[in-house]
């Protein structure tokens, strides 16, 4: 643990403060410091999962790791239905709390450790780099698979980090770039792991994506078949319903893809007690059956920027 930085949004306070020291803010008129540090919703979590959410709010029992059945098949239904990933294997999902905790944890429940090496992008999220530390793995920071130069099985990552759409930079990593990715890993037995959290919030043109917003997916998943080649060995896909949803204060997320990885993960996080509580899994379906909503944000959020 000696080894894992600052806080990072701890490390931003001293250019806070600087920041409003030199602003005069008139509060009325929203003025004042631009705090980007943190990307946290602000806008109200829908109707719709709030009274999933008050319907669940009885639950005297254990609720179950893997999530209920119907939690997992919603969520695989989801992905056929806004992702382009159709046949997903229910058990092949499973509800997290929140998105960053499995980020942060997933060398450690892969049984990564000293001598192992985490790769994720150059300008990325702190916490693939602190997952990494925290397992006592090598973090390796690159923009592609040339930067490990001509790597054999023995030499390659074991785990390498996605991020599509990025956080920050928002670059969207198309078909044949993943595709292409899944088969150097699979080559090496990487295991790639995809972080897509934003992929619902896309305000790029159509010429930009070269189709509309009603052909689907715009930002492609790794579970794509079209990237897997009709197979997900070796491959996971991180959601969260956070930035969609503004569900950041239910910590309700989930992981997805090759059902032998997700079974690895899930035992160890059954005797961890890493369970997503009973409502929040019940609001978490809802949420996932409502497009609605994410429709209505989507448009929020664009008119804003």
């Amino acid at each position: 643990m000696t080894s894992l930085p600052d806080f990072p949004w701890d490390s931003l306070a001293p250019a806070k403060e600087r920041a409003r020291a030199f602003s005069s803010p008139d509060e009325a008129k929203g003025e004042g410091i631009v705090d980007l540090s943190v990307g946290t919703p602000v806008d109200p979590t829908p109707e719709v999962v709030q009274q999933a959410l008050r319907d669940a709010a009885d639950a005297p029992g254990y609720p179950q790791t893997w999530g209920t059945p119907d939690l997992r098949e919603g969520i695989a239904d989801w992905f056929a239905r806004r992702r382009g990933a159709p046949g997903l294997d229910p058990d092949g999902v499973l509800p997290t709390v929140g998105s960053k905790e499995l980020v942060a944890w997933l060398p450690t429940l892969l049984g990564l450790g000293a001598g192992d090496v985490v790769a994720f992008p150059r300008v990325a999220y702190p916490t693939y780099d602190v997952g990494a530390r925290i397992a006592g793995a090598t973090p390796f920071a690159a923009d592609a698979t040339t930067a490990f130069g001509p790597t054999t099985p023995s030499s390659a990552p074991k785990l390498l980090w996605l991020n599509t759409p990025s956080n920050p930079t928002g670059k969207v990593l198309g078909v044949e770039h993943l595709a292409k990715v899944v088969a150097w890993a699979r080559e090496r037995g990487v295991v790639v792991a995809s972080d897509e959290c934003y992929a619902e919030l896309d305000w790029r043109s159509e010429a930009e994506r070269g189709q509309s917003l009603d052909e689907l997916p715009t930002t492609p998943s790794i579970l794509d078949p079209r990237v897997t080649g009709g197979s997900t060995e070796g491959l996971l896909a991180v959601y969260s319903t956070s930035k969609q949803s503004n569900l950041a204060g239910y910590r309700a997320a989930f992981v997805a893809g090759d059902p032998a990885l997700v079974r690895q993960l899930l035992e160890v996080r059954k005797h961890a007690g890493m369970i997503v509580p009973w409502p929040v899994q019940r609001a978490l379906l809802a949420a996932v059956r409502d497009d609605e909503h994410v429709a209505a944000q989507r448009e929020r959020y664009r008119a804003r920027r």
